[in-house]
């Protein structure tokens, strides 16, 4: 008979009752993220997702909108925007905004657009959309170098007892970011992240731009 979403050598070989979730600021990689699920769903038979249009900051417990800065990437925007190369178009966006005026310079006014965003802890975006996140089953991050961010403040809020089995999130960034903008207390960014994982019970599988990490306990 036909196989399940997966297949028969997947470790998850049914994802049809899977509930995936997806956060993305960028706009314009919300909406093509939206677009290549549904495309995904149809073809394997999966559930519907939940997209949710939003960040996610530890910064401030109280606070719900982050200020925002990414690339603009409108059909009126300034020629020499359209001209720069897709991963500063689609990948730069962040909530430090003084990070992106050092790293835009000159072209930061030209075209950096200042946005306000929803934003709040993992566990509240997902609360608010009715998930539970004592069930995430895999996470998977890509947030350019702030994974480290993330997941010291995931740990905080969500109980070991609860934590995802599965994580995986790239480090290239990270370590590049460890070797030209060390951090003040000159901790390794990627140093950090595993021995914050290892402590909580996660092995490591370097994977080349990205570690595995699998909660075996």
């Amino acid at each position: 008979g036909e196989l399940p979403p997966g297949g028969s050598d997947s470790p998850f070989p049914d994802l049809r009752n899977w509930l995936p979730v997806m956060i993305e600021p960028v706009p314009k990689n919300y909406e093509d993220m939206k677009e290549t699920y549904l495309v995904i769903a149809n073809d394997k038979g999966l559930a519907c997702a939940v997209p949710i249009h939003a960040a996610v900051s530890y910064e401030d417990s109280n606070k719900t909108t982050c200020p925002y800065c990414r690339f603009n990437t409108a059909d009126d925007a300034p020629p020499s925007c359209k001209g720069q190369p897709d991963w500063m178009k689609f990948q730069i966006g962040t909530l430090d905004c003084e990070h992106s005026k050092r790293f835009f310079n000159k072209d930061f006014d030209l075209c950096i657009l200042q946005d306000p965003l929803p934003c709040n802890s993992l566990e509240k975006l997902l609360s608010d959309h009715f998930v539970p996140a004592e069930h995430i089953a895999m996470l998977q991050i890509d947030i350019e170098g702030y994974e480290y961010i993330l997941l010291d403040g995931m740990f905080k809020e969500i109980p070991d007892e609860s934590l995802p089995p599965v994580i995986h999130f790239e480090h290239k960034v990270m370590k590049d970011q460890d070797m030209t903008h060390p951090l003040v207390n000159r901790t390794s960014r990627v140093d950090h992240t595993k021995e914050l994982l290892s402590s909580r019970g996660y092995h490591f599988y370097d994977e080349g731009e990205d570690y595995l990490a699998l909660r075996l306990v």
